[in-house]
């Protein structure tokens, strides 16, 4: 059976589905987009997208899930991003999912992991025969309610079945997961992975981005998850008030030189903005 005919158009049994009706629109890292989702700027956060790298490149995780976390308007979806596009130069990048609160299949959990194993099978022709095995035992399991059967039977077990040095990923990257509207889901979602990586034969890792939210903490503080996820807050990365004064810099050079502002702004003192302004800023 084809990868075509088993992933991308679902005919098995004489059963059809379409990749639409299992896959969330706009929730993928797509590096070919014409749209070009905002990323760090090429002279920040560098020493944090390098250990998120070096993090992922480990092929024996002490633990399976990395967790970055700060508050709104921090720039963890710019550092999923860069992180999406850096893995995926490296062939490291198994799926990603952009959780968004305005769009309907982006603010829930109902195509999460469909979404992944589409991506998945994509990328490994492996993956992509034991999948797609999985779906003809049970097509049900696209459409399946119980996330956790559902990541068992399409993401666990055929990832299981494969030795780690022939799998050609490495990461599954989730961001913004508290955009999830439902917090018994998000929790849900983290208990999942957790049982996951617990165990020694299971390839995959997953970084996960996230506002520190009250739930998410105290499920962070369980046993389950204390050993499984190595926790990054933004708050306490060196080096942040210097990104920020560097994008702001950055932008004010780049209006300087766009041609429709550039006669308006003749008279303007250079710098522009001067140190001070950018400080208060």
């Amino acid at each position: 059976m084809s990868l075509f005919h088993c992933v991308s158009g679902f005919s098995i049994h004489g059963s059809n589905f379409v990749s639409n009706e299992i896959t969330a629109k706009g929730a993928t890292h797509d590096p070919d987009a014409q749209y070009k989702a905002p990323k760090c700027h090429e002279d920040t956060c560098t020493q944090l997208l390098s250990d998120i790298h070096n993090w992922i490149k480990e092929p024996e995780k002490e633990t399976g899930i990395l967790l970055l976390h700060g508050l709104a308007g921090a720039g963890k979806s710019c550092i999923a991003r860069s992180t999406c596009e850096k893995a995926d130069k490296a062939g490291l990048i198994g799926a990603s999912f952009f959780f968004w609160r305005s769009t309907d299949d982006r603010n829930n959990a109902q195509k999460l992991f469909t979404t992944i194993v589409y991506q998945l099978a994509m990328k490994s022709d492996k993956l992509a025969e034991c999948i797609a095995a999985a779906i003809e035992q049970n097509p049900r399991l696209l459409h399946d309610a119980l996330l956790e059967r559902q990541f068992q039977k399409l993401v666990y077990e055929p990832c299981c079945l494969i030795p780690r040095e022939q799998l050609d990923v490495g990461v599954i990257v989730i961001d913004s997961l508290d955009e999830c509207i439902d917090p018994a889901v998000q929790v849900r979602i983290l208990q999942i992975l957790a049982k996951a990586v617990r165990y020694d034969g299971f390839p995959l890792g997953f970084f996960i981005t996230s506002r520190p939210e009250h739930h998410l903490q105290e499920v962070f503080d369980t046993k389950e998850l204390i050993f499984a996820t190595k926790l990054i807050s933004l708050d306490c990365v060196p080096g942040v008030s210097q990104d920020i004064q560097t994008v702001l810099e950055s932008g004010f050079v780049r209006i300087l030189n766009n041609r429709k502002f550039r006669m308006a702004l003749k008279s303007m003192p250079r710098p522009w903005s001067s140190p001070d302004i950018i400080k208060e800023l």
